[in-house]
């Protein structure tokens, strides 16, 4: 009896202490608020993603070109809208809208085909078929001059690039690919960067293509 009654009583003074001491001693007072955290650089940082920010320069058919700020991730058809939009002769099927913009890149929104429709005939035939050296086909990028091809390679379509000796359905697509991710050839030179166009093919088709 007496060994429980000492037991009870030291609980009982174990109690006491534990309440006494949590209201006498002093306690560090911990706020968390749910909008702020503190990052591994010890800076404060809101409770969203802190969104890292690039620039792309986009041209062509767009209502207001140039150099806009966009957000790590933008795809190109957003990057349009934040140019305020396609021009109603913007040919929007040629680039791939879904693609990710990458930083310093430029894109090239092209301008619809227009063929070249204004054919003067006289008595059943066509006058200027004597004077078919500079007749314009396929608007700004296919073009006949001394009865060869010229194509613009910063404009053309893929069936377009195709219509170059050597240049197929994949070539084509490679040059497109650079057009969207690289910018615009500033010389026809350029075109040797796009992968598996080296200086043999080059020569044979440099006579044939322009910017």
């Amino acid at each position: 009896m007496k060994i429980e009654a000492k037991h009870i009583m030291f609980v009982g003074a174990f109690i006491v202490l534990t309440i006494v001491g949590y209201n006498v001693l002093p306690k560090d007072e911990i706020i968390i608020n749910s909008e702020t955290y503190l990052d591994s650089s010890n800076s404060y940082c809101s409770g969203s993603d802190i969104v890292e920010s690039i620039y792309v320069h986009i041209e062509g058919a767009v209502n207001n070109p140039g150099i806009k700020k966009v957000p790590v991730g933008t795809r190109v058809f957003e990057l349009i809208q934040m140019a305020s939009g396609e021009l109603l002769d913007a040919d929007i099927s040629k680039i791939n809208l879904a693609s990710i913009v990458k930083d310093e890149q430029k894109i090239y929104v092209p301008f619809k085909v227009i063929e070249n429709t204004d054919v003067t005939t006289n008595s059943g035939y066509n006058q200027n078929a004597n004077n078919n050296q500079n007749v314009t086909k396929d608007s700004q990028n296919v073009s006949i001059n001394n009865n060869s091809i010229l194509v613009n390679i910063n404009t053309a379509s893929s069936e377009e690039l195709q219509k170059l000796e050597g240049i197929g359905p994949s070539m084509a697509q490679k040059i497109i690919n650079y057009r969207l991710e690289i910018g615009y050839f500033m010389a026809i030179e350029d075109i040797k960067k796009v992968s598996g166009i080296g200086e043999s093919k080059f020569d044979k088709i440099k006579d044939n293509i322009t910017i």
